[in-house]
């Protein structure tokens, strides 16, 4: 885990001190890097990578908190500093347990979601994050949802979403959405969208129903030009931004 992401997991981190923010960084390095001892030229790269203004006298501050006593916050063993057992049970409990996510761009920018929903840029940004950890069959998923949202949002945005309805008031499924779409004469589709969007769905339809199929880094990056163009497409034809 970066530091970067490892400070977002504390409550508040940027309100605390340069003092206690040195306890968090023992920490990160003990625990996250698995470092065996921390010396205080590891505490100020911590600083510097976070681009912060650093405690005045790491050593000293180590030094001083080290001495036996009810303030004891490190224990030192030669020139290397540890966390003190009840200093790191206490951090143990600060950091949030849940996983922090730091998506890229990786699947596709991430901004063509920007001043849309916020559904869907959480949508995106799961998507985004399933390829950036290898969960490709959830990639996959998650790809499906957004474009069937995308789908239907197109719909209602131009005041026509009855014609994707069936005889009950619900949406129809995903393959009847499509066709639909392609043949619709509102707008006018790229070839790479009406050729592109059913092979996208008949990978994800089979990640999400097949028992035998597992999604491969492959699968996704064949057709990763193809996502982002179909994706941006449907985005632009909705105009979000004057779509209130």
């Amino acid at each position: 885990m970066s530091l970067s992401i490892f400070i977002k997991k504390i409550p508040d981190f940027e309100e605390l001190s340069s003092g206690a923010k040195i306890e968090f960084f023992v920490y990160y390095l003990l625990n996250e890097l698995k470092k065996d001892g921390v010396k205080p030229k590891d505490v100020q790269t911590c600083f510097d990578e976070l681009h912060l203004s650093p405690y005045s006298n790491i050593s000293g501050y180590l030094n001083s908190n080290s001495k036996r006593g009810k303030s004891q916050k490190f224990l030192k063993r030669k020139d290397y500093f540890f966390l003190e057992n009840a200093t790191k049970a206490r951090i143990d409990t600060l950091v949030i347990s849940e996983p922090v996510l730091e998506p890229a761009d990786n699947l596709f920018p991430l901004s063509i979601f920007d001043n849309t929903r916020g559904y869907l840029t959480a949508f995106a940004t799961e998507a985004s994050c399933a390829y950036d950890y290898g969960l490709y069959n959830s990639c996959f998923f998650m790809l499906r949802k957004l474009m069937e949202t995308l789908i239907i949002e197109l719909f209602e945005r131009h005041g026509i979403d009855s014609k994707i309805k069936n005889g009950g008031g619900g949406y129809l499924f995903l393959s009847d959405l499509i066709s639909k779409l392609v043949g619709e004469t509102t707008w006018h589709l790229t070839k790479i969208t009406r050729e592109d969007l059913p092979k996208i769905k008949k990978l994800a339809d089979s990640s999400v129903h097949s028992k035998r199929f597992a999604a491969k880094k492959t699968d996704i990056d064949n057709m990763k030009t193809e996502i982002r163009i179909i994706y941006q497409e449907l985005v632009s034809l909705i105009d979000y931004p004057n779509w209130k």
